[in-house]
């Protein structure tokens, strides 16, 4: 049995706005003891508290330009205990803080004491009757979330509302048993139309958990319904915090259906529900990660928001994000960041959405990514992610140096070295010149082209074979000195061979002559200069030097003048496999320049 604690906000002169809502969410990266009761370790205490603090600073910018931020969200066990919530308090009794506010967070393991302590301050509530002193153990912890508001007068309260279910981590225990709460809180104000919003919140497995026979959400539900009574009322957002390695779980995922079912209390609207799912991080700095991340907000499909390819920040979900299809009929907007990060945006109220081309929405606007106590990263700029840069970033984290290949020495060093220099060029290259570096480097053909150059959410193992190819080609050349990416009147590079300078031009795809004749279609050589396209197949294979037009007279070399009459003149075209043979060979940079200017003057 869980009970159902109604707080009504309207005396409080908690006002939201009925279109366009500004929200904050957390993206922390957590270490936790190994053990119960689960908390920040002491070493990261002082940099989660930090984190508090950079969230706090983004909301109360509001860079969403909603005026100011409605919803601030910190993940499952993000704040660590009595400290952070002290700052949280201070912060928001602070009159930079604006008032008419909402923050929501989940603190780390409490201990009977500290809880009995936080329930005691003036402005907390607890659901006495329920989750009272008398029904803690002595030995258990309590995983607690909390609600803070600061009313219009600018009065801070806080509800304290202790997990309902364990997680399996929580219950596969040494020593101390977690506490399980009996009651959720329902809130509801008056949005600025006169309407009225409601909202509540969960932590984690409370998502799926079953307790009496029902799903934790659906006892919110059916006391909404039991207010309703023969009318109608709607559920304007449900929170789900959580500390989750697998967000997108098909067991996660499958409530998202049942919660949105119409069927399901049908006196108690869900078709405008925003469902806002916010994760810790999957790692301290932004990248790619199997675990953890996956914050997004969700909508059933009867509302009106478009959904586009390529959006910066978010994704559509799907697959390729949630590793299953189960929210593919859904409006799934997720935050491609699955790194330590804070992400603010505006939420769009669905019921002000109109049919028709001129009012065309997404759910989410403006939804900026800044760095959580991280070094500057292009996934972080306190701004818009174009979903390229963000691809492009992430696979760079993972191209090794040509090194690998290489005796340790003086030319491994030159190439790790080189490799740096090609990592950090290509990180500061602008959202379409990212664009171009895979557009020029895939080569694919005509059928395919199209559905893969604008989306780079449906860019995969073609698109970072080709990218590793840019890199090694970038790092090759380098090694020798005189390489310049980013120019977006070159191909990929400049480089300088024998005192010449030259454009750079990496493809690859299924055979030398595809990358041949894929670059002439997307690549004009420069009229004051040749060109090297360097080309890898498939398999790596050195290209047969009978390959090419068979209207090409003489096979360009370098210094060759350019003929008007042969627009091929001025591409030298070489393959990728002759180059790193030159590496693997050279035991100098002398030695491999010389290998290498003759593998491009052959």
């Amino acid at each position: 049995m869980i009970h159902i604690e109604r707080v009504d906000l309207t005396e409080r002169g908690i006002l939201l706005p009925h279109d366009r809502v500004g929200i904050v969410i957390a993206q922390p990266h957590l270490t936790l003891t190994q053990q119960e009761p689960f908390r920040t370790v002491p070493a990261c205490k002082a940099e989660l508290l930090a984190n508090l603090t950079a969230t706090l600073t983004v909301s109360r910018a509001a860079p969403h330009h909603a005026g100011k931020t409605h919803f601030t969200i910190f993940p499952e066990y993000s704040i660590p205990g009595l400290d952070g919530v002290d700052l949280i308090d201070s912060t928001l009794a602070d009159q930079q803080w604006p008032t008419g506010t909402i923050v929501i967070g989940g603190v780390d393991a409490l201990s009977k004491h500290d809880f009995a302590s936080l329930a005691g301050r003036a402005g907390s509530h607890s659901d006495t009757v329920h989750n009272g002193l008398g029904s803690i153990g002595a030995d258990e912890w309590i995983n607690c979330a909390i609600t803070w508001t600061k009313a219009a007068d600018g009065t801070v309260e806080r509800w304290l509302q202790p997990k309902l279910w364990p997680a399996w981590e929580e219950q596969d225990i040494s020593y101390q048993n977690m506490y399980r709460g009996k009651s959720i809180f329902s809130f509801k104000g008056n949005l600025s139309n006169g309407l009225r919003y409601r909202f509540s919140s969960l932590v984690c497995f409370d998502w799926i958990a079953t307790i009496g026979a029902k799903r934790s959400w659906r006892w919110a539900l059916d006391d909404l319904g039991i207010q309703a009574g023969e009318g109608e009322l709607a559920l304007s957002w449900m929170f789900v915090i959580q500390y989750n390695p697998r967000p997108s779980h098909p067991t996660f995922m499958s409530q998202v259906d049942s919660f949105f079912d119409g069927t399901i209390v049908p006196n108690v609207r869900r078709d405008r529900t925003c469902l806002v799912f916010a994760n810790s991080a999957g790692k301290p700095v932004p990248g790619r990660s199997e675990l953890y991340g996956g914050t997004s907000v969700v909508f059933s499909p009867q509302t009106l928001f478009q959904e586009a390819t390529s959006r910066p920040t978010v994704a559509r979900g799907g697959p390729r994000f949630r590793g299953n299809p189960l929210l593919n009929a859904f409006r799934d907007t997720y935050f491609r960041e699955k790194g330590a990060c804070i992400h603010s945006f505006v939420q769009i109220n669905p019921d002000t959405v109109i049919a028709g081309a001129a009012h065309r929405s997404f759910a989410v606007d403006r939804p900026f990514v800044y760095p959580l106590a991280a070094p500057p990263d292009p996934r972080t700029p306190s701004n818009m992610v174009p979903a390229c840069v963000k691809w492009i970033n992430d696979e760079l984290d993972d191209i090794t140096s040509l090194s690998d290949v290489q005796p340790a020495g003086d030319l491994g060093a030159r190439a790790d070295a080189a490799h740096a220099t090609s990592i950090q060029e290509l990180r500061a290259l602008s959202a379409p010149s990212c664009n171009r570096v895979i557009k020029l480097a895939t080569a694919r053909d005509a059928n395919s082209r199209a559905a893969f150059e604008d989306d780079a959410d449906a860019w995969d193992a073609d698109e970072r074979g080709a990218l590793g190819h840019v890199v090694n080609t970038l790092d090759l050349f380098g090694v020798c000195g005189g390489v310049t990416a980013g120019n977006p009147d070159a191909g990929h590079a400049t480089v300088s061979i024998g005192g010449k300078t030259l454009d750079l031009l990496a493809v690859r795809g299924k055979t030398h002559d595809q990358c041949h004749k894929y670059a002439q279609t997307q690549f004009t050589p420069n009229t004051r200069r040749q060109a090297i396209l360097v080309t890898r197949d498939r398999d790596n294979l050195p290209r047969k030097r009978r390959s090419g037009s068979i209207l090409q007279t003489t096979v360009p070399k370098l210094g060759d003048e350019r003929k008007i009459t042969d627009p091929e003149s001025a591409i030298i075209h070489v393959d990728y496999q002759g180059l790193i043979a030159a590496f693997n060979d050279a035991t100098t940079v002398e030695e491999l320049s010389q290998k290498v200017a003759a593998h491009v003057g052959a």
